[in-house]
């Protein structure tokens, strides 16, 4: 496994509205690895998925992929920024002469919290602001596009288009996007269903199968733009219990690949035989992280001990 993570999270919140569900949640993924992410219902499992690949955008916080930023969404609002407007540099003058002894440090994040959240900075602060914007983001953000294309997302309602067939489903986005030709694309999606045994279902559409076998679909349909890494938003949790089994085995086949994988999954066992660490949220933070052995025979958190109980 490659020490350089593959995915960087720094510091990253989600609020709607008012309701805050990240509170400053920081972790990396290294290349190969398989990340279980598990927790109760409302803790920020699945906001924290979608924020990786900004189908939900992080509110503050950073998210860095091979090496590329992907956040922030408004540059304004990043540390690095704030720190060179003239906004900052006054507020915290003036936070140091009333409070003289504080650490210059917790001073200047002091500062920078109350101009996030009282939305105290100004955006036509002068050309020399605007200029060092551009210089620190734009390098970073002009390969975000194709930074997402190598991240793979499978939800837990397949979300498969029931107006096309199975093969137009799995060759729509390469062919759109120009990155196979239709044949290439159709070579793909047929070697893919191969693999998971469903090439007789190639012409049919989504609504004559199964949700075992829709979600299979919507996992090769991932797999058909060659991702780098794959998200999987509970996978198993919209299926009836007999067909949990066939889902999670394609999983696992391709776990053993050396795919490097995120999955939020109710399934403790799965997370335990699968995973190399687990990360338990709670409250919109990761309360504890380990290694699968480690954490389900020993939890520290006392939040994942009672939530284990109950579960396991």
């Amino acid at each position: 496994m490659n020490d350089k993570p593959l995915i960087s999270i720094k510091g990253l919140y989600k609020y709607f509205d008012k309701l805050q569900v990240l509170k400053g949640v920081s972790t990396e993924i290294k290349k190969g690895e398989k990340v279980a992410i598990i927790g109760p219902s409302g803790s920020g499992k699945s906001t924290m998925l979608r924020c990786i690949n900004l189908l939900e955008n992080p509110t503050y916080g950073e998210i860095w992929f091979e090496g590329k930023l992907l956040t922030p969404i408004d540059p304004y609002l990043h540390f690095d920024v704030i720190k060179l407007s003239n906004t900052y540099q006054k507020q915290l003058e003036q936070y140091l002469v009333e409070h003289p002894d504080a650490d210059p440090e917790a001073a200047s994040e002091a500062v920078i919290a109350d101009i996030k959240k009282n939305d105290l900075l100004k955006k036509n602060e002068g050309g020399a602001y605007r200029k060092a914007i551009k210089a620190l983001f734009q390098e970073n953000f002009q390969n975000v596009d194709i930074s997402r294309r190598d991240i793979g997302m499978v939800f837990q309602h397949f979300n498969l288009f029931n107006n096309l067939t199975v093969m137009q489903n799995l060759t729509l986005a390469p062919v759109e996007l120009k990155l196979k030709t239709k044949e290439e694309a159709e070579a793909r999606a047929l070697e893919l269903l191969t693999r998971i045994g469903l090439a007789d279902k190639a012409n049919v559409y989504p609504s004559t199968l199964s949700g075992g076998q829709k979600q299979r679909i919507a996992i090769v349909r991932a797999l058909a733009m060659n991702p780098k890494v794959m998200l999987f938003d509970e996978p198993t949790s919209a299926l009836d219990p007999e067909m949990v089994g066939e889902v999670l085995d394609l999983i696992k086949q391709l776990a053993d690949t050396g795919m490097t994988m995120v999955i939020v999954t109710h399934e403790m066992g799965f997370a335990r035989e699968v995973a190399d660490r687990v990360l338990f949220m709670d409250g919109g933070i990761i309360a504890e992280e380990g290694k699968p052995k480690e954490l389900f025979a020993n939890p520290q958190n006392p939040r994942t001990k009672e939530f284990l109980s109950k579960v396991l």
